[in-house]
């Protein structure tokens, strides 16, 4: 007999078929081996996180950006809890400072855990004039590793260009990060339509 849904647990055998084992559901957990087949193996989901060493296998990943279309300049927060693509689709009016942080009330320190990364990419439209972005994390200013070892230059180029600067943060310490950038500028081929 199917044992009825008790308390906040679900009981012994209290789904068949494709089954939910035993207190398989406990709060905001799922507990291991809970759910098996195409679905998620020999881990749980607690919150916004999924355990340690969880494999996923997955078809297809829409990703969020967001887009703002008012022209920056100067000091940009980056919240990497809120979305990791940004894209500033005006032209840029001034050198940019982006400041990546977790979100207004949390700081990237808090919310990562030493070895853990996240990776964030930015994209400036840029004007006749280029500008240059500097990364801080936290308030604090960074001295990333760029790629082929060279910070990205900043000379006039054609309108409609658009800078991606892409960045891996390591956490390797307390309030101490590796960052791996890479800056890559993309433009519309002159023979392109538009």
């Amino acid at each position: 007999m199917i044992q009825k849904v008790r308390s906040p647990l679900l009981g012994t055998s209290s789904i068949t078929g494709n089954l939910i084992g035993a207190t398989a559901v406990s709060g905001n957990n799922v507990t291991t081996n809970a759910i098996r087949a195409n679905n998620i193996v020999a881990g749980q989901v607690a919150g916004n996180t999924l355990a340690a060493n969880l494999q996923i296998s997955l078809t297809q990943v829409f990703e969020t950006a967001n887009v703002y279309t008012t022209a920056v300049g100067g000091n940009v927060n980056i919240d990497l809890q809120n979305n990791t693509v940004y894209f500033f689709s005006s032209n840029t009016t001034a050198n940019v400072t982006f400041n990546l942080r977790a979100n207004t009330q949390n700081t990237l320190d808090s919310q990562l855990s030493i070895g853990q990364s996240v990776t964030t990419a930015i994209l400036l439209k840029q004007g006749a004039t280029r500008y240059r972005a500097n990364v801080y994390v936290d308030g604090t200013l960074q001295s990333p590793f760029y790629l082929g070892n060279s910070a990205p230059s900043h000379a006039t180029t054609q309108q409609e260009s658009i800078d991606i600067y892409s960045f891996n943060i390591i956490k390797t310490a307390a309030n101490t990060y590796t960052i791996l950038a890479a800056n890559s500028n993309f433009q519309k081929a002159a023979n392109q339509n538009p």
